[in-house]
């Protein structure tokens, strides 16, 4: 198994400073869809020469309405297959997840110099919640998971966020506000309207009263836009 150390300077936006973060990653460069992977049926972090690429067609849509390629925020960045494209694009990318084990292999999977990872999970309050070993679901009991609020971190320039919580829309967009209202983003939310449709009627009510219009829905992921 061959390793490289990647040393790589990033932005602390909540402190203003930049701080050297130094990983030894194995190499996955031979495949754009080579990854660390955590999937249900695994104990421990695996490597998988072919993790497959399910979600390019909702991340290639909203793409299409990006017009500025400043800051990304990839929030639920799981173990980074939004984030290697989306590094690719952005001068900046800066990932949100709280889970660590995915963090592991987030770690692992993203090489990029211009993404930062901060290990939260984002709500309308700071405190704490809980998460099983490879859940994306956020529990809302006292735990290990810290949670703060996405205006917290006084981000700007930000052009796109990307969001998939799995239940947390709702006290993650209520945080969020001063961050929307001063920076206009585009956004791209998972919407599972079967499956959670008061989660997704609070999430419109909120992105409308932000002034966001709906655009383009790609399975279960929607387009909002500043109209």
């Amino acid at each position: 198994m061959n390793f490289v150390v990647v040393n790589s300077t990033v932005k602390d936006p909540a402190r203003n400073v930049w701080t050297v973060q130094t990983a030894d990653v194995k190499t996955v460069i031979q495949n754009p869809n080579s990854f660390w992977v955590l999937y249900g049926q695994h104990t421990e972090p695996t490597y998988l020469e072919d993790a497959g690429n399910d979600q390019a067609e909702q991340r290639d849509w909203a793409l299409t309405f990006v017009r500025k390629w400043r800051v990304c925020l990839d929030i639920g960045s799981n173990i980074g297959q939004w984030t290697r494209p989306l590094a690719e694009k952005f001068a900046s990318v800066i990932c949100f997840e709280p889970n660590p084990n995915f963090r592991e292999c987030f770690e692992k999977n993203i090489t990029a110099r211009n993404v930062l990872l901060w290990p939260y999970g984002l709500s309308d309050k700071a405190g704490t919640a809980t998460q099983d070993f490879n859940s994306t679901v956020l529990r809302n009991e006292p735990g290990d998971i810290n949670l703060r609020t996405l205006d917290s971190f006084g981000l700007t320039e930000v052009d796109l966020i990307k969001i998939d919580v799995d239940g947390s829309e709702v006290p993650l967009l209520n945080g969020a506000r001063e961050t929307l209202t001063r920076n206009s983003p585009i956004i791209n939310i998972e919407m599972k309207r079967r499956k959670r449709p008061d989660t997704v009627a609070k999430c419109e009510s909120i992105l409308k009263e932000l002034g966001y219009i709906f655009r383009k829905r790609t399975k279960s992921d929607e387009v909002w836009l500043k109209s």
